[in-house]
């Protein structure tokens, strides 16, 4: 069994705060029907790491790459933020404007 300490997971913040997962497509390749309908949102994943018993802890500078401590682990020195706190960079408000022409496609809730 796989039990890491740290979990650092992409995800796609052009989705936003929306809960959404992009269905999986076996025969995907990039860029697909467009660049950014695949993955999955900042509050899907985020949801899907506190249920495997992770919690999030920060991100990279650009707010897509999301960091994730395994609950019980250094909770006094990492302790678990927004996914809003993450989401401020500029290009991140960019990024929703990809969003915008593929919001009616098909998604799935994280």
């Amino acid at each position: 069994m796989i039990d890491p300490r740290v979990v650092i997971i992409e995800t796609h913040n052009e989705f936003g705060l929306n809960n959404i997962v992009v269905p999986y497509d076996p025969e995907y390749s990039y860029p697909g029907l467009h660049p950014v309908y695949h993955g999955a949102s900042p509050v899907a994943m985020n949801r899907l790491a506190n249920r495997k018993g992770y919690r999030l802890v920060g991100a990279n500078e650009l707010g897509f790459n999301f960091i994730f401590v395994r609950n019980g682990l250094a909770e006094k020195d990492l302790p678990e933020v927004s996914v809003e706190s993450l989401l401020n960079h500029p290009s991140v408000k960019e990024g929703y404007g990809k969003f915008e022409p593929i919001k009616d496609w098909e998604y799935l809730e994280g």
